[in-house]
């Protein structure tokens, strides 16, 4: 260990940071999109499947993207203006598409959104949080993590309301204008690659290291298996089957605004749907998070994932039309199990292949997390036109959780056994 390097709680404000940059750059301008669906579609007087195709482009070209960001971001130590840059040019596209007035320019929105997605989605976070961590990073995940969902939750009701009385044309315009505003500096001032940029330890480097299970003991020193043996590993190609049904899962969140709708709730009670889903997702996050670290194994993080949203979707299924308040339970539980897309996927990649090459590796995983989000939004704007429900979409994603409940412990056993280099 570098004894000029000292320890601080600078870690905790990359976390605080991450709450605010990620939670309000990719949590209200990536994860509110679903409140504009109905009111962007009776404006232009199109079907859910036409309105909502632009999400289908979306993640093919986060997808083609991803690998790049990748590269971008272990290579390149200047990730906070990475990160500005991204977020800069993506309230530039929230502004600019509040003057829409055809799909074609909603579907070339989703192409360019995706492309920024790329590089803010899947990998900063995880890849800020591996650095800057070799202890608690289960809880500092779920923190960063849930600011993505809980910022939403806080602030859905209000957005809700404003599209219902401004319309939804300025209220992107005066999301995109305000975001970058804030979020710009933040970015530029606090964010650092590593802690060894200031000067700084990992939060708990040079500590005895708790027992995991890749049974690795020297924090200081990163191993991992190389990107081209993971990338020929089963255990690979079983991570893009299981992150592509953990994502397909999710997908239905971005439904969940049109489903209050079509049940006809008033603005204030969509707002309210869309907010439990994304407070189910918060504690999911932190839950989740907390059992990493007092366990040591995305196994059973992954599992415990899984059984939240099966239980979901069946009580959507059994109990969700029969009052609000089982609707509203329903879905709760369903985002505790949405919460573990953007947390236990890196953390089944880095138990598997090492902290090394993870931001590589895991952006070549994030390619099936944006695969999948094109096609089963597509799949489920069909479902939904075909049967004038959502009970399709529920049904569907139950199987996709219980795939991914079976993919987790090969992928972590098959990865462990891999090669590894320091």
């Amino acid at each position: 260990m570098d004894t000029t390097l000292r320890k601080s709680s600078y870690p905790w404000v990359i976390v605080l940071s991450a709450i605010f940059w990620y939670g309000i750059g990719f949590g209200l301008l990536g994860n509110t999109v679903g409140l504009f669906y109905t009111p962007v579609a009776t404006d232009g007087g199109w079907s859910m499947t036409e309105a909502t195709f632009f999400m289908t482009l979306y993640p093919i070209a986060a997808a083609i993207t991803s690998p790049f960001a990748g590269r971008v971001f272990n290579k390149f130590n200047k990730t906070n203006v990475v990160i500005a840059v991204v977020i800069g040019l993506w309230c530039a596209l929230f502004v600019w598409s509040s003057t829409f007035t055809t799909l074609i320019e909603w579907n070339i929105y989703g192409v360019v959104a995706g492309i920024l997605g790329g590089f803010l989605m899947y990998i900063p976070v995880p890849m800020l949080i591996n650095n800057w961590f070799t202890k608690s990073k289960g809880i500092a995940l779920g923190i960063a993590a849930a600011s993505c969902n809980l910022i939403p939750a806080l602030i859905n009701p209000v957005i809700t309301a404003q599209i219902a009385s401004l319309g939804w044309r300025p209220v992107r315009m005066y999301m995109g204008i305000g975001f970058a505003v804030v979020l710009i500096p933040l970015v530029l001032i606090i964010v650092r690659k590593n802690p060894k940029d200031k000067g700084l330890l990992a939060w708990g480097e040079g500590e005895v290291s708790e027992v995991s299970e890749t049974a690795e003991a020297a924090p200081s020193v990163k191993t991992g298996v190389s990107v081209k043996t993971a990338t020929k590993s089963p255990a690979f190609w079983l991570s893009l089957l299981a992150v592509a049904c953990l994502v397909s899962c999710a997908s239905i969140n971005q439904r969940i605004a049109s489903l209050a709708a079509a049940r006809d709730f008033d603005a204030v009670a969509i707002g309210m749907a869309s907010s439990v889903i994304m407070v189910g997702a918060v504690v999911g996050k932190l839950i989740l998070g907390a059992i990493r670290d007092k366990t040591m194994s995305s196994i059973t993080t992954g599992l415990i994932c899984a059984g939240f949203g099966l239980v979901g979707c069946l009580l959507f299924l059994t109990l969700g039309t029969t009052s609000m308040i089982m609707f509203y339970a329903s879905i709760l539980i369903y985002g505790f199990g949405y919460a573990g897309l953007t947390v236990v996927p890196p953390m089944v990649v880095e138990s598997a292949f090492g902290g090394k090459n993870f931001s590589q590796i895991y952006a070549n995983v994030s390619i099936a997390t944006c695969c999948a989000s094109s096609i089963t939004s597509y799949i489920y704007a069909a479902i939904i036109d075909k049967t004038g429900g959502y009970e399709g979409c529920f049904i569907l994603a139950m199987v996709f959780y219980a795939i991914f409940a079976v993919c987790v412990p090969l992928i972590v056993k098959i990865g462990q056994k891999l090669p590894r280099e320091a």
